[in-house]
């Protein structure tokens, strides 16, 4: 592979979060507030609609949605009767619970910050990522001593479009002043097999999943043909 650029996913790429398998338990005392209030019999059952709701999302458009609206919208479906200024104060607390439940569960991914020390000066290097909170990867990979490695961090909850849709792919280019008929020298690196892999490979750029399928149950095994690396040790220039 030949390549100017690395763009980069964030979560479970350059930072882990939850437990080894990805499992979200650091999230109960979030879920848990609807319950608290008298509007769900347990935190599980939250969780379940919230997936739902997520998931039904998804399959439509890839417009990103923030957080706190997301929360708002599976309550009104749950509580049609409850007023906006309660729906609100309920998915504002939730998202401040979110905030300190989620970076509790956070840490760095063995040889990271070996693997973008290697790297650095020999390419220029980007993040990607979706997430539902606006600026949060920035402050995150701020927080860990990684933000200086990077040249920019794009997320979907600050300019609208989430992975896989292709604008954030394009915004991301633009940022990185690469042109379409040079996006085959943007390498696009990550955990996720459509997100970070496949889609980046239909706009063009190349793609190496960060195949994390043996400690996560939840995520994918490469497929045949796809490059992919188990641990950041592998990744240096003779890949």
């Amino acid at each position: 592979m030949a390549f100017d650029w690395i763009f980069f996913d964030c979560f479970n790429t350059l930072i882990d979060d939850f437990d080894q398998t990805g499992e979200e338990l650091d999230l109960l005392p979030v879920y848990a507030l609807p319950a608290e209030v008298g509007l769900y019999e347990s935190a599980a059952e939250f969780r379940q609609d919230y997936h739902r709701w997520r998931n039904q999302q998804w399959q439509t458009e890839h417009r990103e949605i923030e957080m706190g609206d997301r929360y708002q919208a599976v309550l009104q479906q749950r509580a049609p009767n409850l007023s906006a200024a309660e729906r609100e104060d309920i998915a504002t607390e939730m998202v401040n619970r979110f905030r300190v439940s989620y970076q509790k569960s956070l840490r760095l991914p063995k040889g990271v910050k070996d693997m973008l020390d290697f790297w650095q000066g020999r390419v220029h290097m980007g993040v990607v990522s979706n997430f539902y909170i606006q600026n949060w990867p920035t402050d995150l990979l701020e927080s860990f001593g990684l933000c200086h490695y990077l040249d920019f961090v794009l997320d979907s909850a600050a300019c609208g479009w989430r992975k896989p849709g292709h604008q954030i792919y394009e915004i991301a280019c633009e940022k990185a002043k690469v042109t379409p008929a040079d996006r085959g020298r943007i390498l696009f690196v990550g955990d996720h097999l459509l997100n970070d892999v496949l889609a980046p490979q239909q706009l063009g750029m190349q793609g190496l999943y960060f195949d994390r399928s043996q400690e996560r149950p939840s995520s994918t095994s490469p497929s045949p043909g796809v490059s992919s690396i188990t641990d950041w040790g592998q990744f240096r220039t003779d890949f």
